[in-house]
């Protein structure tokens, strides 16, 4: 199925609507920089000739008593007309809140961002703040408390790593953290869809094959526990897969001592 394919674009949709309330707090720190210390919905369908449905709005106070309007789009391609967008956004949001707007556009996309952030012509200037999640460090996401920015791993910055060894960290948070099978299967699923913005389908099944094997052999003995043997035994092999000793010392309860000397 093509990424431009209504349908897909459906999925992606849907997922980053489920997520996004979850996910502001960290999108807000990691990706924006800001710090905001209380937010509040508002409507977020906008009526001028035509109606406009923005991705994130919020009315939100920073660490200085600001008030504002946050608005975020989430974008999977790139737009060459995404500067008049936002500015259509832009205008619709002072008329109707009389406050000051922050406008983020996050770039999802596997190719480089090009899309124009700036209008400046005699009559009209404006700007918005455009960032490309393929750009940010992935542990930024991976090693958020929260699961559903740590499906944002699969599409940060991976150019420096092997991206098989990450993915196998990430199965593997996911499937600590979701420990009923529905919500481990809905998060997966998510983490399917998103790895088909990047090409990585068929590592991210490799993955999975192996993950589920290691579960299948062990028994599952991260969440029930066992005996210390059992414990250095699995991270070991967890060593062998290349998963980080963060990970290992909340699985195990081993001491990173204890882990740097397994062999």
């Amino acid at each position: 199925m093509e990424l431009n394919d209504p349908r897909q674009s459906n999925k992606y949709d849907k997922i980053f609507k489920e997520n996004m309330d979850a996910n502001l707090e960290g999108i807000v720190a990691q990706v924006l920089s800001m710090k905001i210390t209380r937010s509040e919905e508002i409507a977020d369908d906008l009526q001028q000739t035509k109606e406009r449905k923005p991705d994130l709005l919020k009315k939100v106070q920073d660490e200085n008593g600001q008030v504002f309007i946050l608005h975020i789009e989430y974008q999977r391609q790139n737009d060459q007309n995404m500067a008049y967008r936002m500015a259509d956004y832009c205008i619709m949001l002072h008329k109707k809140y009389k406050l000051p707007v922050s406008q983020h556009m996050i770039y999802l996309g596997k190719e480089k961002l090009n899309m124009p952030t700036h209008i400046d012509t005699a009559n009209l200037k404006f700007s918005y703040d455009a960032k490309a999640i393929s750009t940010i460090d992935y542990k930024l996401f991976l090693y958020d408390e929260g699961i559903e920015m740590k499906l944002l791993t699969i599409l940060a910055d991976l150019s420096a790593v092997e991206p098989k060894v990450v993915l196998t960290e990430l199965v593997m948070e996911i499937k600590r953290i979701a420990v009923e099978e529905l919500a481990y299967g809905k998060y997966i699923n998510q983490l399917k869809v998103f790895a088909q913005l990047r090409d990585l389908e068929q590592t991210l099944k490799e993955v999975m094959d192996e993950v589920e094997n290691f579960y299948v052999k062990e028994k599952d003995p991260f969440f029930m526990g066992g005996k210390r043997e059992n414990n250095l035994e699995n991270a070991r092999k967890m060593k062998e897969l290349g998963i980080s000793i963060h990970l290992i010392i909340q699985t195990t309860g081993l001491t990173k001592k204890e882990i740097q000397r397994l062999k």
